[in-house]
């Protein structure tokens, strides 16, 4: 497609969803930590991806729109989740002062089903990276080996793209030591030796087991590409962010309580739903200066 086609005619056929009963913060949503494409435009809108499309979303009053080549209300529903009764979902939350003041930090908090593909790369490569990096790295991608489909923007590159690559062009994309995982990754799911659609099929546990064999996967990794990509709510990510909101909030700042204990209590506690309850905490402590607070600090001893 030529890049002087116009993507986004302003005469095209809108899709719209009614958001009453659901409730939808697309501003929260889209900069959660777990999508990378987005970009708002300097009218409010939102720019980014759905179903491989490119598309420009928004709110407006009790509705969703949104406009792209070729976008369907039933893609547009399916990744913004508007199907699950959330209502339903925040009932099973426990009755949790902190969790509380997560969700009433941002009610309207979602989350997507996205890519798988997309969301692996997206998360080999968030190790010790921002949010900020992650996205700089997931438009160096689709610059560098995406096809540009018009208005500077380009698809992001599949599997067997990416599997071709040389693992010196990928350091050009900001990836640093991830360029070695994604080219290996790459190589494994364009072989078929990893089934990103068979993890699909399969319980989560056995879908995490999957995942790991993939280079640059590991615990945390998995459960956020089960969470954001095959939409299993049953699962927990646990990073440096929920691991300090654990501990401060239910542990009493204790850095002697180990992983498979904040584990065990997360998997617990919160519920069936527990991976909607992390994303609250997730983005509540990160964006809400005031959420955490003062830690105790021990008193000072004088030896003597």
């Amino acid at each position: 497609m030529s890049s002087e086609m116009p993507l986004f005619d302003a005469d095209a056929p809108q899709v719209s969803l009614s958001l009453m009963a659901r409730g939808l913060d697309l501003d929260a949503t889209l900069t959660s930590g777990q999508t990378f494409s987005w970009k708002r435009t300097p009218e409010g809108r939102w720019r980014g991806w759905i179903d491989h499309r490119p598309c420009l979303v928004w709110s407006d009053g009790d509705a969703l729109r949104a406009v792209g080549p070729g976008l369907t209300r039933d893609a547009v529903s399916w990744y913004f989740a508007l199907d699950l009764p959330v209502r339903e979902i925040f009932a099973t939350f426990p009755a949790d002062p902190w969790l509380e003041k997560a969700q009433a930090f941002a009610p309207g908090l979602r989350i997507l089903r996205q890519d798988p593909w997309e969301t692996l790369c997206n998360f080999i490569c968030s190790s010790l990276k921002q949010i900020v990096q992650i996205e700089q790295i997931n438009h160096e991608l689709r610059r560098v080996f995406g096809d540009e489909i018009g208005e500077g923007l380009h698809s992001f590159p599949d599997a067997s793209r990416l599997a071709l690559a040389t693992e010196a062009k990928l350091r050009e994309c900001k990836l640093g030591f991830r360029a070695r995982h994604l080219f290996v990754a790459a190589r494994q799911v364009a072989s078929s030796e990893v089934s990103l659609e068979r993890i699909a099929t399969l319980p989560t546990a056995e879908a995490r087991e999957h995942l790991i064999r993939i280079r640059g996967v590991g615990e945390k990794v998995a459960n956020c590409i089960l969470l954001f990509a095959y939409g299993r709510p049953e699962v927990f990510p646990i990073d440096v962010w929920v691991d300090r909101v654990l501990r401060r909030l239910y542990f009493n700042s204790s850095q002697r309580v180990k992983h498979e204990r904040l584990r065990a209590f997360a998997d617990s506690h919160f519920g069936p739903y527990r991976g909607y309850a992390q994303q609250f905490l997730f983005h509540w402590i990160r964006k809400d200066p005031k959420a955490l607070p003062p830690e105790k600090v021990a008193p000072h001893r004088v030896r003597k």
